[in-house]
């Protein structure tokens, strides 16, 4: 049985809701999840503008995220924000070639958070294309692999 209850394949919806947004210029535009996510490893990235690790992890993660798709790998990256408003979130996902939680979103936000066991920021999960966790601290494994030549990354533990 799949993780949306049904007896088909795994929905990102049922960890997702419906919708996803990516950045055109300075528009925010809808994306169905099921679409975007579909086949892929998934890296949750729970970051803020205010952050300033995670200003510095950002470029270092969207060059591996370049790396990997130009590589042909089914890989996409889903930004959680921990901005604390929708001027922060805008500024900083403006900068982002990814897709990410809509900000107006603040229980999903929450949800997705306590789920993976977020500490503190930046933090990077990576999951299988059923959801699955393979590695709760893909953040070291980019930092140790920053061509992906390991992809996907696994093994690494969820911080306690």
């Amino acid at each position: 049985m799949a993780a949306d209850g049904s007896s088909g394949t795994f929905s990102w919806r049922s960890l997702f809701a419906d919708k996803l947004v990516e950045s055109k210029g300075s528009k925010q535009v809808e994306v169905p999840v099921d679409e975007a996510l579909k086949g892929k490893h998934v890296a949750l990235y729970f970051s803020a503008h205010w952050c300033p690790p995670c200003r510095a992890f950002t470029p270092k993660l969207a060059n591996t995220y370049s790396k990997l798709k130009k590589d042909g790998k089914e890989f996409e990256v889903v930004f959680v924000s921990m901005d604390k408003n929708q001027a922060q979130f805008d500024d900083y996902f403006g900068s982002m070639p990814w897709m990410a939680v809509p900000f107006r979103d603040d229980q999903l936000r929450s949800v997705l958070s306590r789920k993976f066991k977020v500490q503190g920021i930046p933090h990077l999960v990576l999951l299988a294309p059923d959801s699955t966790v393979l590695c709760g601290n893909a953040r070291a494994a980019v930092a140790a692999d920053p061509n992906g030549e390991n992809f996907p990354w696994q093994g690494a533990e969820e911080p306690k």
